[in-house]
């Protein structure tokens, strides 16, 4: 390293003479891994320059991979015949919210590169995701639903069996599940008509590749005939909409049910689903670069595939949906429009935007435009067509960011927010800068703003802030005793603010005073996401949803949760087994959630 947070005791004619020696004692054409802190180039050439004529072309000593970490994410690109990889702290979340992580990378003969991103301080854990509360689906054709979310940090896993009882009686044989990811496995078997209207018991054993072995059990009362979904109106934003308000128009009640759980086939980080006109879309991201990142539509009445859109590389934050489009950017920079019927492309377009530390900022979109982007590359576009109608040219990009864009709801003013820089506000129609805010703490960017009424609520730091969205005045602040660094957009209510916390769980503020009216404490977070936390952290991610007196959100420790409004206590919980950074969608009678193992529930209510 020859530059970085401090002035290292060397010079770059020092590295240059260092390099120039050690490479001299590799044979001619064995591939090389060059391991340094920090990454300095966004082209496709690595040629390292000390001046005066003291140039390393790597790329000619067969350079295979750059394997760097200061920025502290996860994150892998290609550079010519290069692969330049970055891991995240094993020990803590990244600066951009990264999952705590290692990574296991190996090479061929040929110097083929391999990566394998493994999650830390996940013990043998293993959750009968679609068994719980005393139910589970069951398909079309009445076949039971099975999907097991279980993993461990230390090794694989290697198989998943199950079998179903009924009075210590076995109903199946052993059966062995499909793996989806590197959490999920599934299968779905038809019992027998003996079993209708009675209790059964589920149990599931994972094997691990070291030996070592994981079993869970659930019980429920099975029947054959499946729930009845019917979607009501589109939630095109997270939060429903651009302002990210999260407050239904459907009064949703107990009990709740669990419709179907389908996979994805790749994790899902935080891009929340949405629905339209009777599906529900979700994106995937794919950390190790093994293709398998994408768009993907689901029959939202029974989870049955309607199309999959792959995208060059992750998806990482919130699609949105306009004219009949859905619209997800990647980490590489890359914008596209897929027809919601068809899932053919209408359109896609490379934005402006640095591939390192990559664009992992979300989406936002009104009815006639969609906002994409970040930094000098934000960009209004007309949605049915891609027409640019603006790009910024007032701020720059820093580090990872993973706020989604937030308009207000006049539609005049844009927030958009770069970690460790500021916040910023555009002038929606424009593109002029109003207004930017670094002090107090608002420069730790992490939550998206809500937007009510001229002003907007968000979560910084250790304070809960509000801002005048015309001007960025600082309304009120409320200092908490405990960190806020949560993605978490806050949920504003007549009498509360509810928002996620990096460690505490749940908390709502009293709307009038800000003091603390009640917390619910989430379990302990499965990985720790939250910049530098770990240990004992109650991780919310999630954005609150309110329907009725029922506020709904996942935690990090994979379970969704329904909470009273205004006392918060528990009103229903269901536990995944997989970590949950997302936000749920409603519509009608039915929400929809993801998880961290990519797939998709289907919870019908009364």
């Amino acid at each position: 390293m020859w530059g970085g947070d401090y002035r290292p005791g060397y010079t770059k004619e020092d590295v240059y003479h260092w390099l120039k020696n050690d490479l001299a004692q590799i044979p001619e054409g064995k591939p090389i891994v060059v391991f340094n802190h920090d990454y300095w180039t966004s082209g496709d050439r690595h040629v390292f320059s000390a001046g005066k004529g003291m140039d390393i072309d790597l790329d000619a000593h067969n350079l295979k991979a750059w394997v760097y970490g200061h920025v502290h994410i996860n994150h892998i690109t290609r550079h010519g015949n290069a692969l330049a990889i970055c891991t995240s702290t094993l020990a803590r979340g990244g600066i951009d919210h990264a999952t705590s992580a290692f990574r296991k990378i190996g090479m061929d003969s040929k110097g083929n590169i391999s990566s394998e991103l493994r999650y830390a301080y996940i013990d043998k854990s293993i959750v009968i995701a679609s068994a719980q509360n005393e139910q589970a689906p069951v398909t079309k054709d009445g076949k039971l639903q099975v999907s097991v979310n279980t993993y461990s940090t230390v090794t694989q896993t290697a198989k998943v069996t199950y079998a179903v009882y009924m009075e210590d009686k076995a109903v199946t044989p052993q059966r062995s599940m499909t793996r989806q990811t590197d959490f999920n496995w599934t299968d779905a078997v038809k019992l027998p008509a003996e079993c209708e209207g009675r209790t059964v018991t589920l149990k599931a054993t994972a094997t691990f590749k070291n030996g070592e072995t994981a079993r869970a059990e659930s019980f429920f009362t099975y029947t054959s005939t499946p729930v009845e979904v019917k979607t009501g109106d589109n939630w095109t934003n997270l939060g429903g909409n651009p302002q990210h308000v999260a407050v239904t128009k459907d009064t949703l009640n107990l009990p709740i049910r669990l419709a179907w759980v389908k996979n994805m086939g790749s994790n899902v980080y935080m891009t929340s689903p949405i629905v339209v006109d009777g599906k529900v879309f979700a994106a995937t991201m794919d950390e190790n670069i093994q293709g398998k990142s994408s768009v993907t539509a689901m029959d939202a009445t029974d989870g049955s595939l309607c199309w999959k859109y792959s995208t060059r590389s992750s998806v990482k934050n919130t699609i949105v949906s306009a004219q009949g489009l859905i619209f997800a950017q990647d980490i590489w920079g890359y914008l596209y429009a897929i027809d919601a019927k068809s899932g053919k492309l209408a359109w896609e377009q490379k934005l402006d935007v640095a591939v390192v530390p990559g664009l992992e900022d979300g989406l936002a979109a009104n009815e006639t435009t969609v906002f994409a982007g970040a930094r000098k590359g934000l960009v209004a576009l007309d949605a049915r067509t891609g027409r640019e109608i603006w790009k910024n040219s007032s701020w720059s990009q820093r580090e990872g960011t993973t706020c989604t864009l937030s308009l207000s709801p006049d539609e005049d003013v844009l927030i958009g927010s770069v970690q460790w820089g500021a916040m910023y506000a555009n002038d929606a129609r424009t593109g002029k800068l109003l207004w930017a805010k670094s002090e107090d703490g608002i420069r730790f960017r992490s939550s998206s703003p809500s937007m009510h009424d001229g002003a907007m609520y968000f979560l910084s730091e250790s304070s809960l802030f509000v801002l005048s969205e015309k001007t960025g005045e600082v309304l009120a602040v409320k200092k908490l005793p405990f960190s806020v660094e949560a993605t978490s957009s806050p949920l504003v209510t007549r009498r509360e603010i509810i928002f996620g916390t990096a460690g505490e769980g749940i908390v709502a503020l009293d709307r009038k005073t800000l003091d603390i009216k009640w917390k619910y404490r989430t379990g302990k977070a499965m990985i720790y996401t939250s910049p530098y936390t770990n240990g004992e952290m109650a991780q919310v991610e999630s954005t609150p949803v309110l329907s009725g007196d029922m506020v709904i959100v996942g935690a990090s420790d994979g379970t969704f949760y329904a909470v009273n409004r205004k006392n918060g206590s528990l009103m229903w919980r269901h536990k995944t087994g997989s970590p949950i950074l997302t936000t749920v969608a409603v519509s009608g009678k039915t929400f929809f959630g993801t998880d961290f193992s990519g797939n998709i529930y289907c919870f019908k209510a009364e």
